[in-house]
């Protein structure tokens, strides 16, 4: 298998325990490699520089930066390098960062599984992805708003979320991400990084 047809991931997190689990899991996946391991957002950095990564895997509680700070840096230095969020963090506040960072996709932690492998070929292919447990949070941050606050902004306009829109993230929370559904177009994530309250 030559090196262009492997996936380079990074993996971005200080805790010991839930690296030696993803470099156990990508070890039994054809064309997955963990290529390079950070425990802090400077030694990301400089990795990224030195290392031809594909996707890097940031979990939202590393030091120095944090992932969603971390994200943005990789997005605005590396443009080329899709970033997955993986982390044990299901808040809303950190899903609607994390987009509005400009991540590729959200994967909970405890998911080492094949909606994880997917994930990552996903965005290395340039898709958005989304794991059931965000797409839960997400509806119900939307449900919970206040109705004033239930609208994306577009420019001038503010728009509520078209009902087929809400209809997909219901069949992605409802999903075992195996049929696809968990691939999103990234004009979607687009829509719901404005939905997010931090950009409202």
């Amino acid at each position: 298998m030559s090196n262009q047809s492997l996936i380079q991931v990074l993996s971005v997190d200080c805790n010991d325990e839930s690296r030696l689990a993803l470099q156990s899991f990508l070890t039994k996946i054809p064309e997955l490699v963990l290529a390079a391991h950070a425990s802090s957002a400077s030694e990301a950095l400089s990795l990224l520089k030195d290392t031809n990564i594909d996707v890097a895997l940031v979990d939202l509680g590393v030091p120095e930066l944090d992932g969603i700070a971390l994200t943005k840096q990789i997005r605005q230095s590396h443009p080329n390098v899709r970033v997955l969020v993986f982390t044990a963090s299901d808040r809303p506040d950190d899903i609607f960062a994390a987009m509005d960072a400009g991540a590729d996709g959200y994967v909970l932690k405890g998911n080492l599984s094949k909606a994880l492998e997917m994930a990552i070929r996903s965005v290395r292919l340039g898709a958005v992805w989304l794991d059931p447990g965000i797409a839960k949070q997400v509806l119900q941050a939307i449900e919970t708003a206040p109705s004033t606050s239930r609208v994306l902004s577009t420019g001038l306009m503010r728009l509520p979320l078209l009902p087929d829109e809400e209809s997909l993230l219901s069949e992605v929370a409802a999903s075992s991400c195996t049929d696809g559904v968990c691939l999103v177009d990234p004009s979607f994530l687009k829509k719901l990084r404005r939905f997010s309250p931090a950009s409202a």
